[in-house]
């Protein structure tokens, strides 16, 4: 059975909020359906990132550019995801990266300002942001600590582990950038685990 708009968008909110209080059912109104084609920037560097989106389908990239205009993968989200700026710089200065489409995308999109009031005014909704914040914070922990104590090998492992349906949906080339290591010594990795396996 496929679940209403607002059915969804409380199903995904209420997996990040505290189960011992009420849901409030009146979020579900502020959002509106969107759908996005593969490569369609989502968001530019410059621009100020208002909007807390609910991913139904599809994936999301966060990217920088260096200055010599290289990419380097920040982070993903995919469905059933909550996408929303959390750290009070990306809320009130332009952003310093960009978030595009990586596949074809439906999601349901609101005015974060207006969200963030609603979630802020109820027990339920600011146990919503905490996880929210908790789960961007743990990203970040363990990000860093694989960069700092991980060999590449270990790094896409771990990464298989975490991330089992974005790493089938992902180009190699993608995860090889977010994990910081070259395809090519991505490819080696996955020759060697395929022959460790076999």
């Amino acid at each position: 059975m496929t679940l209403t708009q607002k059915d969804f968008v409380l199903s995904c909110l209420s997996a990040y909020g505290n189960q011992a209080f009420a849901v409030d059912e009146s979020l579900s109104v502020y959002f509106r359906h969107k759908r996005l084609a593969k490569g369609v920037t989502y968001l530019e560097s410059g621009q100020r990132w208002q909007s807390f989106t609910v991913i139904r389908e599809g994936s999301f990239r966060l990217y920088y550019l260096d200055s010599r205009g290289r990419e380097h993968s920040k982070g993903f989200f995919g469905a059933e995801q909550i996408m929303a700026p959390c750290a009070p710089a990306a809320i009130k200065q332009p952003a310093n990266f960009f978030i595009e489409a990586l596949t074809a995308v439906s999601c349901y999109q609101a005015d974060y300002a207006k969200v963030r009031r609603l979630l802020e005014s109820s027990q339920w909704g600011l146990s919503v942001l905490m996880s929210l914040l908790e789960r961007v914070l743990d990203e970040k922990v363990q990000r860093e600590y694989a960069w700092l104590n991980l060999d590449a090998e270990a790094r896409y492992v771990r990464f298989l582990k975490d991330h089992p349906v974005l790493s089938s949906q992902l180009p190699l080339y993608l995860i090889a950038n977010y994990l910081g290591m070259t395809d090519v010594t991505l490819s080696r990795i996955r020759k060697k685990l395929a022959l460790t396996s076999a």
